[in-house]
């Protein structure tokens, strides 16, 4: 929306909560991460000196809707959804959850909802970052932790980002107990089984609840409800339908705010689909002789 109203495109900004900011401003209140309020005050500010953008709160929109006004063209930037089932990198298919075992994803803790009981296992197959955070929240509420992940670090892609040994050594000084190169393979109201990733060796611990951080899933409803009834496109004035940003292919904020700049400045141009949309620099190497 920021993009876009500064190119001098009259934008409606239809927002689901009270809000804006989505995902971004949900993790800022997360242990560590307040700096990240940033990216949501900043375009905040610039959107509110920009006459040509409007802003609906707390509003949820239709495909119904959207043929209804004179838009003509329409991004879909309603985010993604964690998966319960704990599909993700380890498991391919959904894993068996017997009753009486809670089973909470990163969605329900960003809302609000805690795990009943104190014992949980947090099983992170994420990798990144937000598995160890969500760690150190729930044991700085007073829950023990178990967090397992079938790497053998823990949040192992901050390894790129040179993170990973503040983050391991931050949840071991708190207590978090690390099962390591260990994935969960089913739960119960017994507790969850685990089995070592190398030798596929089970073992079943106890717990109260499991919080799965695997995978997520685009919230692509609307997009698809609207390329159902391309036939009344033209009748309502709209030229064209895109999913940006964690609705098209769930990543990191970053990219979110990237590929929503991307749409914005290539709005209304001739962009060749197969072609590279931003710089590559090469570097040349020469060795003295």
């Amino acid at each position: 929306s920021q993009a876009l109203g500064k190119r001098g495109y009259r934008v409606v900004l239809v927002e689901q909560s009270r809000q804006l900011g989505g995902r971004a401003a949900k993790e800022a209140r997360l242990p560590g991460l307040s700096a990240w309020i940033r990216v949501v005050d900043y375009r905040e500010s610039q959107l509110r000196q920009l006459k040509n953008v409007e802003h609906y709160f707390e509003s949820r929109m239709t495909a119904d809707e959207v043929l209804t006004y004179d838009f003509d063209h329409v991004a879909v930037a309603t985010g993604s959804t964690w998966r319960r089932d704990g599909v993700g990198r380890w498991h391919t298919h959904p894993m068996t959850v017997g009753e009486g075992m809670e089973v909470l994803t990163p969605d329900d803790i960003l809302g609000g909802v805690r795990p009943r009981g104190r014992r949980v296992v947090l099983y992170d197959d994420d990798h990144y970052y937000l598995g160890g955070v969500l760690a150190e929240l729930l044991v700085d509420e007073g829950y023990e932790v178990v967090l397992v992940t079938p790497a053998s670090v823990v949040s192992e892609w901050t390894v790129n980002t040179l993170e990973q040994h503040r983050i391991q050594r931050r949840l071991l000084e708190m207590g978090v107990e690390l099962l390591l190169s260990t994935a969960v393979v089913r739960a119960s109201a017994a507790g969850v089984t685990l089995a070592n990733v190398f030798t596929g060796l089970e073992a079943d611990i106890a717990a109260d609840s499991l919080v799965v951080v695997t995978a997520r899933l685009p919230n692509e409803k609307l997009v698809f409800d609207l390329e159902a009834r391309r036939d009344e496109w033209g009748p309502a004035g709209l030229s064209s339908v895109r999913a940006v940003g964690d609705a098209w292919a769930p990543g990191t904020i970053a990219a979110a705010v990237w590929e929503g700049h991307r749409y914005a400045e290539e709005l209304d141009t001739e962009v060749d689909p197969d072609s590279t949309p931003f710089r590559r620099e090469v570097a040349r190497l020469s060795v003295d002789p």
